[in-house]
């Protein structure tokens, strides 16, 4: 038995029923759109289904990644190549593949092939990957679609092919014709090698065409399943159709190209902006208490509502310059510290010389000249001035003047 790992291979073997299934595992606690559609579909065919650990189906699947689905079936039939060429559409593709032992390219080659529209593909029974579970994973469910022919000898093979009025177009770096120049109308069968080594010198020797596709860089070959597509697709592409009932390329509808028509000479559409006077009859007036009408302003005009622009001075230049230049142009006059303190906390900063306790911040009276009579002291207006140089005489003498000047520096 073989298996099946993944979702859209599991879902193309259940669509194409080409293969007997023994059991459908699904694993535990998986909640997926496509898978309950295989669900489905397994229960509708009568197939049984087990749900299983996830660490069981890592088991059985080894090293292919399984998306919590693997289905236990049987191998994938074959057929002989007479079977196969009795099957195929008129004109026939049928592409042949010597030596190709990855089993990866060779599932790339069966979906290319199958998306190509080819007849089948025919393998020999040695020098060649089986029909695996990596070979239906890497051609994404394709292998069940695919018509696949067994042959013992791939040299013999080709007699058969061109007893069936098949041309057998070879594709190999040392061909000599280019890819594109052959006619690929007709019946074509396809060679491509393996890996390596390519076509073997028998198989080449039986080629009606040696064909090799250019390279312009500095790698010396192509992918055997990127030159199977490359050759598929000019198949397609000389027949212009895929040669298969199923997927034929749809004619390009020819659509017109619309043109847009303009206004003609006899028209009577008319302009409404066209041609107006203002002042005219039948226009509004204004009189002296409605707005002006707007208009558009010139370069060198300004309009009414403009106000001048008003420029902030800086008060800390960081490139060059000082900041007491800034400041004096702006009219900030600087105090002592205790005035930058106060500015800080947005309060005004004191006038020098103002007492912390004065109520009202009148001038300073100048300073008086030495030698001068103090004035009188203001509680005790009878008291004669005291003498030039002598003793401080009450209140009002030098040393309460002295005092008062000590009280307003602290």
């Amino acid at each position: 038995m073989d298996l099946i790992c993944g979702i859209n291979p599991v879902l193309e073997a259940l669509s194409a029923e080409s293969r007997h299934f023994d059991r459908l595992l699904i694993a535990k606690g998986v909640r997926n759109r496509r898978i309950e559609e295989a669900i489905a579909k397994a229960g509708r065919q009568g197939i049984p289904l087990r749900f299983e650990s996830r660490e069981t189906l890592d088991r059985l699947s080894g090293s292919i990644p399984h998306q919590g689905i693997i289905a236990v079936v049987s191998a994938k039939p074959v057929m002989a190549i007479e079977t196969l060429l009795d099957q195929a559409h008129k004109p026939g593709l049928v592409v042949v593949l010597d030596g190709v032992e990855d089993p990866r390219n060779l599932g790339a080659i069966l979906r290319t092939a199958e998306a190509a529209g080819a007849d089948g593909v025919v393998l020999p029974e040695r020098h060649s990957a089986g029909l695996s579970e990596t070979v239906s994973r890497a051609s994404a469910g394709a292998l069940e679609h695919v018509k696949v022919a067994r042959v013992v000898n791939v040299a013999q093979s080709l007699e058969t092919l061109k007893a069936r009025d098949y041309w057998v177009v070879g594709f190999d770096a040392s061909g000599t014709e280019r890819w594109d120049a052959v006619d690929y109308k007709r019946n074509v069968a396809l060679v491509l090698g393996g890996e390596g080594r390519g076509i073997r010198r028998l198989v080449r020797e039986r080629c009606d065409h040696l064909v090799s596709i250019p390279l312009f860089g500095h790698v010396a070959s192509l992918n055997v399943s990127v030159a199977a597509a490359v050759a598929l697709y000019e198949v397609v592409r000389q027949r212009g159709a895929v040669p298969s009932h199923v997927r034929p390329i749809p004619a390009r509808a020819a659509t017109a190209v619309r043109q847009v028509v303009g206004p003609r000479d006899g028209d009577e559409e008319r302009d409404p902006g066209q041609g107006y006077v203002p002042g005219a009859e039948g226009d509004e007036t204004f009189d002296e208490d409605s707005p002006e009408p707007l208009r558009v302003l010139g370069d060198h005009e300004e309009a009414a509502w403009s106000v001048p622009t008003v420029v902030k001075a800086v008060g800390h230049l960081r490139h060059g310059g000082s900041s007491h230049a800034a400041q004096a142009a702006a009219g900030i006059q600087r105090d002592g510290p205790r005035g930058r303190r106060r500015r800080r906390h947005g309060r005004p900063g004191r006038p020098p010389g103002e007492r912390r306790n004065q109520a009202d911040a009148g001038p300073r009276p100048p300073a008086e000249p030495p030698g001068a009579p103090a004035p009188p002291a203001p509680g005790n207006p009878g008291l004669p001035p005291a003498p030039s140089g002598g003793p401080p005489a009450g209140p009002g003498g030098p040393g309460g003047a002295r005092r008062r000047r000590r009280r307003r520096r602290h």
